[in-house]
């Protein structure tokens, strides 16, 4: 977890730099979760409740969220200036919207296997890759 802590910390403090902020002051920094205050939450919520993001000059704020289709989207809007979303949402956006003005990147990748599954309804009566 701390190696983990380390990356997301050099990615915000990454982005700071490249904004141009100013190191005067703290940096404020807007970022939206891709769901709900959850298990997975803690990995972003967990270093601004431990006083680590102040430690390097930013206030975050961390918003719970509603999809991560809707965080790329407020990420490009300039709403917020970080997210975190799966990262096909965010490649559909860039494919979606070629001429949009502010493209997000992706920074970091936090999961390098995705949860995802193929899945059917139980009446179907498929159990397996070879039903």
């Amino acid at each position: 977890m701390l190696h983990v802590r380390r990356r997301f910390a050099a990615a915000v403090v990454g982005l700071s730099i490249i904004s141009g902020a100013a190191f005067a002051q703290d940096t404020k920094i807007n970022f939206q979760l891709d769901w709900r205050f959850e298990g997975p939450a803690a990995f972003f919520l967990l270093p601004k409740a431990k006083g680590y993001f102040a430690q390097e000059k930013l206030d975050v704020t961390v918003d719970a969220g509603s999809g991560s289709g809707i965080a790329v989207n407020r990420v490009a809007s300039g709403t917020y200036q970080m997210g975190f979303a799966d990262l096909a949402a965010l490649i559909e956006f860039v494919g979606n919207n070629p001429t949009a003005p502010n493209k997000p990147v992706a920074v970091m990748m936090v999961y390098d296997t995705t949860p995802a599954a193929v899945f059917s309804l139980k009446k179907t009566g498929i159990k397996s890759p070879a039903d």
